[in-house]
């Protein structure tokens, strides 16, 4: 007869208690997967859980041995829905005893002192942050971990410390590519950091176990058993082990500094490079492009985590660029931009939003560009005009000077040519071999230098970046090595680093080079100081005075070399949001730019994956595209694609998607999207011919039930309230589909399913949506406003389900519109759209009607609205003084809401909030208002050629 799960309770309370006893002293946590038992061991328990279970016996006997159960459920499982997993291995489980769960976990952690979730992802995901958490690293993540180690390797090498907390911020701040679960994970630092000691045989202090042996050995087995893992995890030990040794040990105690203080202190050790460099890239006709490329900010971000923070969650903006970048663009892998305005060289050439004094103080200082007035670029042999920082010239080449004066005198070789930047003047010079004397005066005239006649290169390996005149970029790990020659006698070279003392070297003679060879750098800007000695003939000659120069070298920690990006020479592409999720992606809410040379062409392809890394779809979204391509082309292509592929339902499978964008000789770019994973969301599942949706509730919150609503296409004003028990089991989509909202405190979920015919035949592809009379009632039109904003912000699956919600969404706004500006103007609104295509010229003869004809306050809008440059604000203060002058309205406030109302009236509610309802009574007085506001949207969409929508898109 086996062991009964008695005896096996007995056994573990017995291990974990030992266990704890032997941690006491260093205070380390205990993992639930720190049980130490065989496979064919849990095999036994396992199903002596499951049989008790099934018989309907009490479950709480056992709860260690159930926590113990939960966190190897945690551990083998895929990264797709936790709670899925663990039904489909656990028969006859209630999905309501998920609260078990985590009393089980809270219960283990005060008996054994077991570690505790952490994070913004533990906070959001309270139940399942418990099982995942005591599984120390899942099997999913485990190649993206040791992934991540070897990409880090050198920085972690380069610690001073190895406390816990301190490896695992490095790490979050600094990975390249994670997955949405692998970042939620990197959010637990200190346990991240722990990981990582007790996978690379490190130890905070000696003698301490961070992790049992056992279990240990179990999870760098399962990662020898991934592809590639076991020489990645091999190589990093390597690198990492020699330098930790003698660091961070002992048991006198750190003082600790606040976040502010560690922030300063690493600031002094070592400043962060986050200088952009300055490209022109001709771009054919005369004409060279501005292209910034902005140095990574993960160097900032690793300060402390209130900077890293700041820089995830604040928006930017690039001097030269009024466009905001999205919050955290500095962290992206893609940080490269084309500027149509020349930066001011007074200001820093990135902007944040907000104020933060530690990375405002790095702004002013580093992230400068060069004074002027005037700014060299040497042409060089790729078509890449590089900045000649050190305004040093050199016979036999060519460049690029640029000034906002134009240039006066110019000689033979020089000629114009034009930057695609405003108020910016520029000629292209080609310097001869034979210099004459007028020349160089005209240098000098414009604090100009030719060439001195001591030449310093790199040597060995080249320095990357190197642009001839002084400047280069190294890595942490490489020891520069640069050759001096000169033409004439020298007598000996004094060589300085960062202003210490000088080295004294003999220079051989004449000719002949001299090699000089630096130790590895620390990360941030060097400068390497080089004065060569006059010879006793140059001085009994009466020579000019010995020549100076300098060296700058800017050192980085090295970046691993990201699959599918492109070269500076190929394509540039920028996408907005940076950081865009799957959904936003294939609901073609992406603007997407690539620049490259005019006339070639790129193909693009797009690839899905599921929660298994496996792929599930790959189409091309066209043959090829024509460079450039600007956000409106690639939103229409991607229309056309999603029209014409059947790849909703694999869109449903898909935790992951890519993009690759391939130029053949120009490179190829990936970019990546994945799923936003909610505490409380729904979930579809598509078998064959029938769709299920089912809520999932990770919360943790036991005490309030979330509130579950359906809106039918057919009725999209009208609320059915479904029962939690339904939705929590899941239920069969009924045709043709409809919106499911669910709220649960601050967590709100919305998807809209799209599935089978609103009726026979080909009319059933279509809806039909039925309206209720909306009262002129302010409290009923929020109310109705809030409803547009959850059909306009839901995620889409499904076939057809973004026509069809477009047919919902423009029906509310005709009945909206009907409310605010009178029943008159919303039936011609309604005539806007004729067979499925809008048509606004044919309806605005009968709006123009509505208007007031006399004052002229029609014909104003009609002729300068598409004039309007700056946006929506722009848009809105023009119109508030065009009210006021015909004496429309004076309220400025009015006139403003006016237009938010015509040109993005689902997020009125957020923007106004308490407010609103009062605003609206006094606006459904005055229905001129909305009228006008809506006339000038409706002008600029009939002027904007790519536009076919009833709203504006003014930013």
């Amino acid at each position: 007869m086996g062991v009964s799960l008695d005896k096996w309770q007995d056994h573990m309370e017995r291990h974990f208690s030992a266990l704890a006893e032997r941690r006491a002293v260093s205070g380390l946590p205990i993992f639930a997967l720190e049980h130490g038992l065989s496979e064919a061991e849990f095999d036994k328990i396992s199903g002596q859980l499951q049989s008790r279970l099934n018989a309907g016996l009490r479950l709480a006997p056992h709860w260690l041995l159930w926590t113990i159960y939960a966190a190897e459920r945690g551990y083998t499982y895929e990264g797709g829905e936790y709670w899925q997993s663990f039904e489909e291995a656990t028969p006859g489980w209630d999905s309501s005893d998920r609260y078990r769960v985590s009393a089980w976990f809270s219960k283990f952690q005060k008996a054994y002192n077991g570690v505790i979730p952490s994070g913004p992802w533990a906070a959001h995901f309270s139940i399942i942050a418990w099982p995942i958490t005591h599984a120390v690293l899942p099997r999913y993540l485990q190649q993206q971990f040791a992934r991540t180690l070897y990409d880090l390797r050198y920085m972690l090498a380069r610690l001073t410390s190895i406390e816990p907390a301190e490896i695992g911020r490095l790490t979050a701040a600094n990975v390249y590519y994670a997955s949405t679960r692998f970042e939620q994970f990197l959010q637990q630092e200190e346990l991240v950091g722990r990981i990582v000691l007790a996978l690379l045989h490190q130890d905070p202090r000696e003698g301490e176990e961070p992790l049992l042996p056992a279990t240990l050995d179990r999870i760098v087995a399962d990662l020898e058993k991934v592809r590639y893992a076991r020489d990645w995890l091999r190589e990093t030990s390597r690198v990492v082990t020699d330098r930790f040794k003698g660091i961070g040990r002992g048991s006198g105690p750190r003082p600790v500094a606040s976040g502010a203080e560690s922030a300063e202190r690493r600031l002094r050790e070592a400043r962060p490079d986050i200088r952009p460099d300055l490209r022109l890239r001709y771009a054919g006709d005369g004409r060279w492009t501005l292209i910034i490329d902005v140095p990574s900010f993960k160097g900032i971000a690793a300060l402390n985590p209130e900077v890293r923070q700041f820089l995830k969650q604040t928006r930017c903006t690039l001097n030269g660029d009024p466009g905001k970048k999205p919050a955290g663009w500095v962290l992206s892998g893609n940080r490269r931009a084309v500027l149509k305005e020349w930066p001011n060289p007074t200001k820093p050439l990135v902007k944040f939003e907000k104020a933060n004094g530690t990375v405002d103080h790095l702004l002013e200082s580093e992230c400068r560009m060069s004074d002027g007035p005037i700014w060299l670029f040497r042409i060089g042999r790729d078509g890449i005009a590089r900045e000649i920082a050190g305004r040093i010239v050199r016979p036999g080449y060519e460049y690029i000077l640029v000034s906002r004066e134009a240039f006066e005198g110019v000689l033979d070789g020089m000629a114009p040519c034009t930057i695609d930047c405003k108020d910016i003047q520029a000629i292209r010079i080609s310097v001869p071999d034979n210099v004459s004397a007028d020349y160089i005066h005209w240098l000098q005239h414009r604090n100009l230098e030719l060439a001195r006649t001591i030449r310093v290169w790199p040597a060995g390996l080249p320095g990357r970046h190197w642009d001839g005149e002084g400047r280069s970029e190294w890595l942490t790990t490489e020891k520069p090595c640069f050759r001096i020659v000169p033409d004439h006698p020298v007598d000996s070279y004094l060589i300085a680093l960062d202003g210490d003392t000088a080295t004294a070297i003999q220079a051989p003679a004449s000719g002949q080079p001299t090699f000089v060879q630096l130790p590895q750098l620390a990360p941030g800007k060097h400068i390497l100081t080089v004065r060569a000695r006059r010879s006793a003939a140059l001085e009994d000659l009466g020579a000019p005075p010995a020549h100076e120069g300098y060296l700058e070298l800017r050192v980085r920690e090295p970046e691993p070399w990201i699959p599918s990006t492109t070269s500076y020479t190929g394509l540039v592409v920028t996408s907005t949001p940076h950081d865009a999720t799957l959904d936003v992606f294939w609901e073609n809410e992406l603007d997407l730019t690539v620049f490259g040379p005019e006339g070639r062409q790129i193909t693009p392809i797009v690839s899905l994956e599921n929660a298994k890394g496996e792929e599930v779809y790959n189409a091309h979204v066209c043959p090829v595209m024509d460079l450039p391509i600007l956000p409106s082309v690639w939103r229409k292509r991607f229309h056309d694609f999603l029209k014409r592929e059947e790849s909703e339902w694999r869109y449903l499978e898909a935790s992951s998607g890519t993009l690759r964008i391939e130029g053949q000789e120009l490179g190829l770019y990936t970019l990546r999207f994945n799923h936003e994973v909610l505490p409380v969301r729904w979930v579809l599942r598509h078998n064959g011919e029938r769709v299920t949706i089912r809520l999932i509730d990770d919360s943790g919150q036991e005490g309030e039930q979330p509130e579950c609503h359906f809106f039918s296409m057919e009725t999209p004003t009208k609320t059915e309230f479904l029962k939690i028990e339904n939705a929590l089991t899941g239920f069969e989509i009924k045709p043709p589909g409809g919106l499911y909202l669910v709220r649960k405190g601050k967590f709100v979920n919305s998807i809209i399913v799209s599935d089978g015919l609103s009726e026979e035949g080909l009319k059933g592809l279509g809806v039909k949506p039925t309206y209720d009379q909306i009262s002129r009632n302010p409290d009923s039109i929020v109310h109705l406003l809030k409803i547009l904003h959850s059909w306009k912000m839901a995620r889409l699956a499904g076939p057809l389900a973004n026509a069809r919600r477009q047919q919902v969404h423009d029906g509310m706004l005709v009945h909206i519109y009907g409310a605010l500006a009178g029943r008159d103007w919303g039936f011609a609104e309604s005539k806007a759209k004729v067979k499925g295509n809008y048509n606004l010229q044919q309806v605005m003869t009968r709006l123009e009607a509505l208007l007031d004809r006399r004052s002229g306050f029609r014909v104003v809008i009609q002729r300068d609205v598409a004039t309007i440059q700056g946006g929506r604000n722009a848009i809105a203060d023009w119109y508030a003084d065009l009210a006021s002058r015909f004496g429309i309205c004076s309220n400025k406030t009015l006139c403003e809401l006016a237009i938010e109302l015509a040109s993005r009236p689902h997020d009125v509610p957020n923007l106004y909030e308490d407010r609103l309802p009062r605003l609206l009574n006094q606006l459904i007085e005055k229905p001129l208002i909305v009228r006008g506001a809506r006339f000038a949207a409706l002008n600029y969409t009939c002027n904007d050629a790519g536009s076919s929508e009833l709203l504006p898109e003014w930013d």
